[in-house]
């Protein structure tokens, strides 16, 4: 489970202190597909990296089951997101000089799985999003939703149980948003925990449990979501 404990982040800008994001108490369970919704500028990215072990809170505590996240060090924060957390983002952050399955075996080698396991699980991955044809192509080479389902080959390919998606479906055509979808709901069914911030509502009508930011503070929209068989 992760839960926010009096929370607050707050910047300093121009002489100016603005809170970002203030949380008293929040609880997301392991297993729930929660979407975070707002308006820009709302604090939904500073969310994800508070919850992603990437942004220090002013106060308060972030907990992963028994552990303060903020209080481990910075080694163990990162062991933290190596070995439980996956992440994808809009810009997909692909290794530009790396081909497709090279970038898919970047989180693997940080985990010391051994250079033939590697490439059997990256391309087992790739095959997974239809990109079999595509391994040895550059992210240049390829088409943008392309390059979004080689990021989420790589999100997965540790098996991660926590995927922190950040507006996962903002650059894609609807073909390339649909194969994203599919693989948050199979995700989801698969018993991961998933975390979405998006501003697509298609793709927040697909998680069954909806936090609204506005001007940092989290209300909460609860609607049920049929598993996808």
């Amino acid at each position: 489970m992760i839960r926010l404990e009096n929370v607050k982040r707050i910047y300093t800008r121009r002489g100016q202190t603005v809170t970002a994001l203030q949380c008293e108490d929040l609880r997301i369970s392991a297993g729930e597909y929660v979407a975070v919704v707002g308006p820009s500028g709302s604090g939904k990215s500073t969310l994800l990296s508070l919850l992603g072990g990437m942004l220090s809170p002013t106060s308060g505590r972030i907990w992963l089951d028994d552990t303060s996240v903020y209080e481990q060090s910075v080694i163990s924060r990162s062991a933290i997101r190596r070995e439980r957390m996956g992440f994808v983002f809009q810009t997909f952050n692909l290794i530009p000089y790396l081909t497709a399955l090279e970038n898919v075996q970047v989180p693997l080698a940080l985990n010391n799985v051994s250079p033939v396991n590697q490439v059997g699980l990256a391309t087992a991955m790739l095959q997974r999003f239809g990109l079999g044809d595509r391994l040895n192509h550059k992210p240049s080479e390829i088409s943008v939703g392309q390059q979004q389902r080689v990021a989420l080959a790589r999100t997965l390919v540790n098996d991660p149980q926590i995927i922190l998606a950040d507006e996962p479906t903002g650059n894609l055509d609807p073909t390339s948003r649909e194969v994203v979808l599919k693989a948050f709901d199979t995700c989801y069914d698969e018993g991961r925990t998933i975390i979405t911030v998006t501003h697509d509502l298609t793709a927040a009508a697909r998680a069954k449990r909806r936090l609204v930011l506005n001007d940092g503070q989290i209300s909460e929209e609860s609607f049920s979501r049929a598993k996808v068989a």
